[in-house]
């Protein structure tokens, strides 16, 4: 048989196949509609630049075109963004309105540390470009009309703030602007807090940092220095506000009545691993306070040179 009859064949064999099986019952498939679904309506990542010496549009979409006001930028800021702030010192506002923040947004990460001309975080030098955001509003160096909470996030989450040194705040005021002079995290919010310093911050509550309302933030490599307040020289926690610190250092800190470097109140335990409290002072409690109905879990955490009036020197 020649090669042509043996195909000829073959496909006669087949094509009865096929018969064979319609005659079974099977079906042959229908023609295949093909729908195309919308896409999830996604963003991309995008930089938003902050540089207050840039002198271009000011729509922060280059270095040469940054924002120069910095709560202007977290204003504009969407989420999955990235807001990118060169070194020099940035203040909520310039009309002295004590009640302005930088106010963190859900999904917005912030960067400080850069010199103004690098394409990646990696190039960033945090040490060598220090950027500092201060409540400093009013009179320079006077503390009694600076802004009440430096940096402000109210049910933020998944959002970072690295690289930056936040001073001068001072939560004097009412009722909640008497909470969190450096920075006030309140209604569950938890956003990742690294690389930051808080240093000559003053409040009622949390002279460095105030928690409140079930506020869990995650801190790591960050400083609480020379922070002062009635309750919680560097840190106050309340109500159910549970923050878990790595590598944090509370050194020269004071409370008027309780916990220097640290006060924990109504329920809230924060879990601190590789922490260091040194050369804080208060009423009761030097280094850490923390009421009856809390339960800090402490690993690997040293107690030096604290101080209390009162109860604990230490702890």
């Amino acid at each position: 048989m020649s090669y042509w009859h043996l195909l000829r064949s073959v496909l006669a064999s087949l094509a009865g196949s096929s018969q064979e099986r319609l005659s079974r019952g099977c079906r042959v498939p229908a023609r295949r509609r093909v729908v195309l679904e919308p896409l999830e309506d996604r963003r991309l990542l995008s930089v938003v630049y902050v540089d207050h010496d840039a002198g271009g549009a000011g729509n922060g979409t280059s270095w040469l075109d940054a924002y120069t006001d910095l709560r202007v930028a977290l204003t504009q800021a969407n989420s999955r963004d990235e807001v990118w702030v060169a070194e020099g010192t940035y203040t909520p506002c310039g009309s002295g309105d004590r009640s302005l923040s930088f106010n963190l947004k859900t999904g917005v990460d912030v960067y400080g540390g850069f010199d103004g001309c690098e394409s990646s975080l990696e190039e960033r030098d945090s040490a060598g470009h220090v950027t500092t955001l201060s409540g400093d509003i009013g009179t320079t160096d006077e503390m009694s009309d600076n802004s009440y909470h430096v940096v402000y996030a109210s049910s933020v989450t998944d959002a970072i703030l690295d690289g930056f040194t936040i001073t001068a705040g001072n939560a004097n005021g009412a009722n909640p602007d008497h909470f969190g002079g450096g920075m006030y995290n309140q209604s569950a919010s938890s956003p990742t807090v690294t690389n930051v310093v808080f240093s000559g911050n003053s409040a009622n509550y949390g002279g460095g940092m105030c928690n409140e309302n079930a506020s869990s933030p995650t801190l790591t490599n960050v400083i609480f220095s020379g922070n002062s307040a009635d309750h919680g020289g560097g840190m106050y926690n309340h109500y159910d506000s549970s923050p878990t610190l790595t590598n944090v250092i509370f050194s020269g800190n004071s409370a008027t009545y309780s916990g220097g470097g640290m006060d924990n109140f109504a329920g809230s335990s924060p879990r601190l691993t590789n922490v260091t409290f040194s050369g804080n002072s208060a009423g009761s409690g030097g280094g850490m306070h923390s009421f009856s109905e809390c339960s800090a879990s402490l690993t690997n955490v040293t107690f030096s040179g604290n101080s209390a009036g009162g109860d604990g020197g230490g702890i």
